[in-house]
């Protein structure tokens, strides 16, 4: 068979002898538990202020955050709020300055 195969029935035999080997009992199972904050709000200032201490232009945070240089302008402006995934990257941002290179 493919070595892939292989190594997924190798992994497979494992779990099976080492849950035969504890009758099923006492296995343990490690749990981590992430507590995730709720994403920050910005306000027009905001976002300005943490574009402007990243020196970037609109147009490249636009392109960093994956929207449109007319989102940031709307931001900016207090017409639109930042939701979702820009309010994360804007909050990385904020907490410390990111090298961003275009291409």
């Amino acid at each position: 068979m493919s070595k892939t195969y292989d190594m997924i029935a190798d992994s497979l035999n494992e779990l099976i002898s080492d849950y035969e080997n504890h009758n099923g009992t006492n296995l343990t199972h490690e749990i981590l538990t992430v507590n995730i904050a709720p994403a920050r709000k910005f306000s027009s200032e905001d976002v300005r202020s943490i574009r402007l201490k990243n020196n970037l232009t609109q147009s490249i945070l636009a392109k960093y955050l994956c929207v449109s240089k007319k989102t940031i302008e709307a931001w900016e402006s207090g017409r639109n709020t930042p939701s979702g995934p820009s309010c994360r990257l804007l909050e990385l941002l904020d907490k410390q300055a990111i090298a961003i290179v275009t291409a």
